[in-house]
């Protein structure tokens, strides 16, 4: 919405519109209607020519219609409990959360500079409403954690066939290493599994070195042919 703000000429009334919420800002109105499409009508004012007022300017259209569109995905994301909203409840003083199926109800208003929730401001007589919760704060629901499963989404497979290649006699100088009892390969076998965990690295992410040792060092150490299943 912000981005029209530069092209919007009318500063008397429409300043405010920009920086607190206010729906007009010829009467002060800082009151959004949760679900009344007719309030989407009564926007900002143009400047006024004699006794009436001017048409809204395109960019101020613009920006009118860019608030309402954002005051839907508001309102959709307190309802899906994406937003968690709580207020004060006028009955009891207590703060307390909001439940999400409460911003789905009909006839409900937002006063976006005092954080009010107000039942019955239009389409009832001046002063008859209700004041369901004061004083709302806002926080983002809290997502679960996805848990990744250890080991899982690397490629064990291709990191045995490159592991397989170091167990040729031709790959180590052994003058810089010692060699182990049974295999081809340096007695240090942190040696080998630095070499495979700067292969994973490579392919974008390296896996836990347990789990390299577990799937890839004891069997190749080993001598066998094949990885076998991957543990965990």
């Amino acid at each position: 919405m912000q981005r029209h703000r530069v092209a919007v000429t009318d500063a008397e009334h429409t300043a405010q519109f920009f920086d607190a919420g206010r729906r007009s800002a010829l009467y002060g109105d800082f009151k959004w209607s949760l679900d009344a499409p007719a309030a989407d009508d009564w926007g900002p004012l143009g400047p006024f020519t004699g006794e009436k007022s001017a048409p809204m300017s395109l960019t101020m259209q613009q920006a009118w219609d860019t608030a309402v569109a954002a005051r839907a995905g508001f309102i959709a994301a307190l309802i899906n409990g994406e937003l968690v909203a709580s207020g004060v409840h006028p009955a009891t003083g207590v703060r307390s959360e909001i439940h999400p199926a409460e911003w789905a109800r009909t006839g409900l208003v937002l006063d976006v500079r005092n954080g009010d929730l107000i039942e019955g401001w239009y389409g009832r007589p001046y002063g008859k409403h209700t004041v369901r919760w004061s004083v709302i704060t806002l926080r983002a629901a809290k997502q679960p954690r996805q848990k990744k499963v250890r080991g899982h989404g690397y490629d064990w497979d291709g990191a045995w066939a490159y592991a397989t290649t170091l167990r040729a006699e031709d790959q180590w100088n052994w003058t810089q290493h010692r060699r182990d009892k049974k295999q081809p390969l340096p007695a240090v076998r942190k040696t080998v599994e630095d070499k495979i965990k700067q292969w994973f690295a490579a392919k974008g992410g390296a896996p836990n070195m347990s789990d390299i040792r577990q799937n890839i060092t004891i069997p190749l150490y080993a001598g066998r042919r094949t990885r076998g299943k991957r543990k965990r």
